[in-house]
């Protein structure tokens, strides 16, 4: 039981830097967004920007819900060894590596999309 306890808790360490990456990931590219604007820039292209925008803000409420589970299952495993649950353990870090691989594929699909549409409309950034 302690080694599946100190693996669960290996997991839970590494996603949260993980999880942090992501939520890095995100703010730099609302960064990015920020400057285009500041900038003067083909106003024919604000709807797309409009667009990355939200889908940066979905992005940012995807991480805080990940977040948000993330904090809980460290309680759950804080609670293991008192309570010997270490099936609820393992069964709550199942469900939060599954959304957080979702939530990673989102991301990976939203680099990629805006990486490529600045490529397009503006090389020089």
């Amino acid at each position: 039981m302690k080694d599946k306890l100190e693996e669960l808790r290996a997991q839970h360490e590494s996603r949260k830097c993980l999880l942090k990456v992501l939520e890095d990931e995100n703010i730099h590219f609302k960064l990015k967004l920020a400057r285009i604007l500041s900038t003067d820039f083909d106003r024919r292209e604000l709807g797309r920007l409009e667009y990355f925008q939200s889908r940066f803000l979905k992005m940012d409420e995807q991480v805080a819900l990940l977040r948000h589970e993330i904090s809980e299952q460290q309680g759950i495993l804080a609670s293991v060894p008192a309570s010997g649950s270490l099936k609820e353990a393992t069964e709550s870090e199942q469900m939060i590596d599954s959304r957080f691989t979702m939530v990673q594929q989102h991301f990976d699909m939203l680099d990629k999309d805006f990486r490529h549409y600045l490529r397009q409309a503006f090389p020089q950034v």
